[in-house]
């Protein structure tokens, strides 16, 4: 009971502080514009649009794989090594397309300097998750979610009150850093350090991590793939004009989609630790309650995109936007479908799995190349939500498939020797030798 009483709360504190921080991430998207007036809106959106690859970089997929290490196959320490490694490695690209940006495109050194900051809290927040996933290790929910929710807030009274105090977006960047850096340093760091132990990591554990993870790091890369592709060939086929359109238009639903991730993040220890212990029937029932609450979304968001959504749009996004208001409804499908993309993806990281991964999004990803000129050509704007509907289904049934597999075999008493062998990887092998 105390058990289930703790998780509750970790839950409730994680979602909670989760859903504070992408609030406040989302409320930047609107401020920017009416504070700081749409020279400044440009230029932290180039910033945003580069900082967010270089997220991708940096993290390389491995939260789940760190949380879901119940053998402590690699230390703490050397996840924290290896992220410093990967910052280092993403910053690096940042300051090589700064410099190509500088050169070869012409930005202002302005341009230039919002990109490095933008960056750098970026940065800040990836490794801020490495010590997180520490923190999750031991079931220390409440402390993520109090981490969130202190840098959601921090980060908007930041942003909000230095760029209207000076409208100045390098400015208002800058300070954004430092106070994020503050909350790093002086309340997060403080508050890990009893769920790591700085242990001497030779570089050759730290290399071998890393190898074992480019598989999550290519995953991680390919899924924002396939639901960004319609959008990209939306504005050769419909033209800019329809691309910034239908962005407008269908950032309130992303919200819909972000706070599904949130329900199931908390739970990767479960999984991880059912999936170890052989139980079946905790493993399973698992999935099958997260997965029902994910599709419970499904008619909730398109109650309020069908009923609210108008409203929503003109009081939101802008004036006259209510007419895009049919954009919504299929959104909310397109949302739900990656949410369930990213949680069967989670539970494949969870089995060490990561052909299935890869081959699920470079199947969604050629599906995504094949319908989505047809479908833009046929439905206009509606076109790029039907294609990416139909290559999200193809990925989540191929995912889902991959599981259902994986986990029969390993649940199996008799479980089939090549399937076992198939996709083992270098931790695994080691562990099975100590």
């Amino acid at each position: 009971m105390q058990d289930f009483k703790q998780l509750r709360r970790g839950f409730l504190w994680s979602t909670g502080g989760n859903l504070c921080y992408m609030l406040c991430q989302f409320l930047f998207s609107m401020l920017v514009v009416r504070l700081g007036g749409a020279a400044n809106a440009g230029l932290f959106n180039l910033a945003q649009g580069y900082a967010n690859i270089f997220l991708t970089v940096a993290s390389y997929g491995m939260y789940s794989f760190q949380v879901s290490d119940t053998n402590g196959v690699y230390d703490q320490y050397c996840y924290i090594k290896s992220r410093a490694v990967t910052v280092g490695i993403a910053s690096g690209l940042c300051m090589l397309v700064v410099l190509l940006g500088r050169t070869v495109l012409g930005y202002s050194v302005l341009q230039c300097v919002c990109i490095v900051l933008f960056h750098a809290y970026r940065m800040l927040e990836s490794a801020t998750d490495v010590f997180h996933a520490a923190a999750q290790r031991k079931q220390d929910l409440v402390l993520i979610g109090k981490t969130y929710a202190l840098r959601g807030a921090v980060s908007l009274a930041a942003f909000a009150g230095t760029l209207m105090a000076t409208r100045h977006i390098g400015v208002t960047l800058l300070m954004m850093v430092l106070s994020n850096l503050a909350v790093m340093v002086l309340y997060t760091l403080p508050r890990t350090q009893a769920y790591y132990q700085r242990v001497a990591v030779a570089w050759g554990r730290v290399w071998a991590l890393l190898v074992e993870c480019l598989p999550l790091a290519v995953y991680s890369a390919l899924s924002t793939t396939t639901a960004s592709l319609p959008k990209i060939l939306m504005e050769q086929v419909l033209g800019t004009s329809s691309l910034g359109i239908y962005a407008a238009a269908t950032t309130p639903v992303l919200l819909l989609q972000v706070g599904a991730t949130y329900l199931f993040t908390p739970f990767i220890t479960l999984f991880s630790t059912a999936y170890t212990d052989r139980s079946r029937k905790r493993f399973l029932r698992a999935v099958w309650g997260v997965q029902a609450v994910v599709l419970a979304l499904l008619p909730l968001g398109w109650l309020v995109a069908r009923f609210l959504g108008r409203w929503g749009l003109e009081t939101f996004v802008g004036a006259g936007m209510g007419v895009y208001q049919p954009l919504l409804e299929p959104m909310v499908l397109a949302a739900v479908l990656t949410s369930l993309v990213l949680f069967y993806s989670m539970i494949l990281t969870v089995m060490r799995c990561m052909k299935g991964l890869i081959a699920a999004n470079l199947m969604g990803i050629c599906t995504a190349a094949l319908v989505s000129v047809p479908c833009l050509r046929l439905w206009q704007m509606q076109g790029a939500t039907v294609a990416a509907i139909l290559a999200l289904t193809v990925q989540a049934l191929v995912l889902g498939v991959v599981m259902m597999r994986r986990a029969r075999v390993h649940f199996s008493n008799e479980a089939h020797p090549f399937l076992q062998k198939a996709d083992v990887l270098p931790s695994d092998a080691e562990h099975d030798r100590k």
